[in-house]
């Protein structure tokens, strides 16, 4: 429960000043904790960083399996489920975050190795649920669908952070019009 408040603290300063920009004592005030206290839960600013990025992945991911759970893995319901949990991505208020934490991937090597991490964990969710689906052809395309797919997940988040009057609905509608020509 701590971990998560401090987790929530750090989520709103991070939003409002960026990762370098927030301060530990900022975190601990907007938690109710000393500094101290948070450092019992996180050794460092960047340790709250990762478990930020693990915690938003595993927030999507519960997305992902519930669509896997609630529809027919081999109809075209399923594929239309899976793709609008991508609407999850381009809320104005999580996507600016989700850039935060890409520009942070670039500059510093351990968030760079999780967010990697999770980019693996997620094609593999893909290649399990979507490309049986899909039957593509040739195999050797499958890859860089998925890489394209992942290019367009990205590129919503970019898009929404950079125009938050950028209507979600047309955003969403474009990414499914992407990912279905990619999938057949």
């Amino acid at each position: 429960m701590r971990k998560e408040q401090v987790l929530n603290a750090a989520e709103q300063c991070f939003r409002a000043e960026g990762f370098h920009a927030a301060s530990m004592s900022r975190i601990a005030a907007g938690a109710k904790m000393s500094v101290g206290h948070i450092y019992q839960y996180f050794e460092s600013k960047e340790a709250i960083i990762i478990a930020l990025c693990e915690r938003r992945f595993s927030e999507f991911e519960k997305l992902l399996t519930a669509a896997d759970q609630g529809m027919h893995a081999a109809s075209a319901s399923f594929v239309e489920a899976w793709i609008s949990q991508f609407a999850w991505w381009i809320d104005p208020v999580r996507a600016p975050l989700t850039l935060e934490i890409m520009a942070e991937a670039g500059r510093n090597p351990k968030v760079a190795a999780v967010v990697m991490g999770i980019d693996r964990h997620f094609r593999d969710i893909m290649r399990h649920s979507v490309v049986p689906l899909a039957k593509l052809r040739p195999e050797e395309q499958i890859e860089e669908r998925l890489e394209a797919i992942i290019m367009l997940a990205h590129g919503m988040t970019s898009r929404i952070t950079a125009d938050p009057n950028a209507n979600p609905d047309r955003i969403i509608a474009a990414f499914r019009l992407a990912v279905q020509t990619l999938l057949t």
